[in-house]
């Protein structure tokens, strides 16, 4: 088990645009791009980004079972799909922190829902280029054995039953990293991010998989 912290990531202004809706930099109004120019400076200030994982054997016993490590079984066609040729996977949680959700709620409370909205999609960017760093991490980890990293999968995503957060967050002990789980198997801090990324033999294709749901 490895904990992460800080994870340090880069929150472009092109990532949070595109959170927004804007394809490009010339359809943001003025007064608007003065206000992310403001929340981006004050939200990395608020980022606190940490992640823990584990590296754990895959077993593939039927078409739609995946037993990662001892306890994570999984009955999922996709998940199948994605992990049944690999030999170990990479499985995190990861967080920026309570900070900015915190300060979108104040916000929120005081009417500045320009702002609000704004602090929103600089989280979203944020986690987003979380789970890229944290996909980079696997990746790297399994070129260095002559494994292909397959994309990240999580609960929630096709047909794995999100109440599978719970039984992935405590393979992790996710909790040493302020992750919670609410009872519909949400994650507080909102802007976290859990999944596997599978370690392939290189040759061998793998099923592709989304990085975001």
């Amino acid at each position: 088990m490895t904990v992460v912290d800080p994870v340090p990531i880069e929150v472009g202004r092109p990532m949070v645009l595109l959170r927004l809706g804007y394809r490009r930099p010339s359809q943001v109004p003025a007064k608007v791009s003065g206000l992310i120019e403001e929340v981006m400076e004050q939200g990395r200030a608020r980022l606190a980004p940490k992640a823990v994982h584990r590296e754990v054997a895959v077993e593939a016993p039927a078409a739609d079972r995946v037993i990662l490590g001892t306890t994570l079984h999984v009955t999922s066609r996709s998940v199948h799909e994605r992990f049944a040729r690999c030999r170990t996977a990479f499985v995190f949680a990861a967080t920026i922190g309570p900070a900015l959700e915190e300060w979108g709620q104040e916000l929120l409370d005081a009417e500045e829902l320009t702002r609000a909205l704004l602090v929103d999609a600089f989280g979203s960017a944020a986690a987003t280029a979380l789970g890229m760093k944290i996909e980079e991490l696997a990746s790297r980890s399994f070129r260095e054995r002559g494994l292909h990293a397959t994309k990240r999968y999580a609960p929630g995503y096709g047909d794995w039953d999100l109440a599978d957060q719970a039984p992935l967050l405590s393979l992790l002990d996710a909790g040493r990293i302020g992750i919670k789980l609410t009872e519909d198997h949400l994650m507080l801090p909102a802007k976290s991010i859990s999944g596997v990324v599978g370690g392939a033999p290189d040759g061998e294709p793998s099923a592709a998989g989304s990085t975001d749901s």
